[in-house]
């Protein structure tokens, strides 16, 4: 559900708007490790049934995008509109599933994330990812939008996205598409092609994403953990480090709110226990 956009947007949310605007890419990236050593441990003590990593960073977007609520937003047209939940949206691989007959990946979206606790968004990335990998997308609105690209003469296709990118620009159009796919932000597995390759740790990546169709505030990504020396109480020690990238609109956060997103996306995974419970099972007030 959207909230009204901000009566009087600051002169700089405004000069922003007009600075960013298509084509320009008003995307900033930051690449961060973070020290995993302490939710691995939560994790197994967790038990059965197993939570991803994954799921917990999933988890953790949530909660920190609850919390920094100017993130998580989407711009449409010139304006700026809150959301009141956070969606994400992973990509799933199909390929050797039943759902990669026609394609080679899926959309797992996972809605409200920030209501939920560690194991019920646990539960319900898996419930969509088998979904998706069965060949039966659960949300409708990318099922038909799928349904219209599949089997469609390319320049078809073309015309008809360039017409629905441009429409999305009207708030009342981009209100109802965005009630049937209500994503605000991204989770992906970047890198994770060279992960644990002898000789190699994965450093960052940048991701230019498109201002077609789907807004979004923020996009992240991880890959494998990878062991690496870092400072503990000043001497060098070898800890299990994931490695972060994340992407925030601009226009929507300058670098002292990012800088704020970041380390405490870093704090609630250092100590996961804090944030969700011992059992996993904690929820927000």
């Amino acid at each position: 559900m959207a909230h009204a956009s901000p009566p009087n947007p600051s002169v700089v949310r405004r000069a922003l708007l007009w600075w960013f605007a298509w084509p320009s890419n008003p995307y900033v990236t930051v690449n961060f490790a973070v020290e995993f050593s302490g939710a691995l441990a939560y994790l197994e003590r967790l038990g059965e049934p197993r939570v991803s990593i994954g799921a917990l960073v999933a988890a953790t977007i949530g909660r920190v995008l609850h919390e920094y609520p100017e993130a998580n937003a989407r711009i449409v047209g010139n304006r700026i509109v809150t959301q009141e939940h956070v969606g994400i949206a992973m990509p799933v691989n199909l390929l050797g599933h039943a759902g990669g007959e026609r394609r080679e990946i899926g959309m797992a979206l996972v809605e409200r994330v920030e209501t939920l606790s560690l194991r019920g968004v646990a539960a319900a990335s898996r419930a969509t990812v088998r979904a998706e990998r069965s060949g039966v997308p659960q949300n409708l609105f990318l099922k038909q939008l799928l349904g219209i690209v599949d089997g469609t003469p390319q320049r078809v296709v073309d015309a008809t996205l360039a017409t629905l990118d441009r429409a999305m620009d009207r708030s009342a159009l981009a209100d109802r598409i965005y009630a049937r796919f209500p994503i605000t932000t991204a989770l992906s597995n970047a890198g994770a092609a060279i992960a644990k390759t002898p000789g190699m740790v994965f450093r960052g990546a940048d991701i230019a994403i498109p201002l077609r169709l789907v807004h979004i505030g923020t996009f992240w990504g991880v890959t494998a953990l990878q062991d690496e020396v870092v400072a503990v109480d000043g001497a060098p020690a070898v800890r299990p480090m994931l490695p972060v990238l994340f992407l925030f609109d601009h226009r929507l956060v300058d670098g002292v709110l990012g800088s704020r997103i970041a380390a405490r996306f870093g704090a609630i995974l250092r100590d996961p226990a804090v944030e969700f419970g011992a059992d996993g099972e904690r929820r927000l007030a």
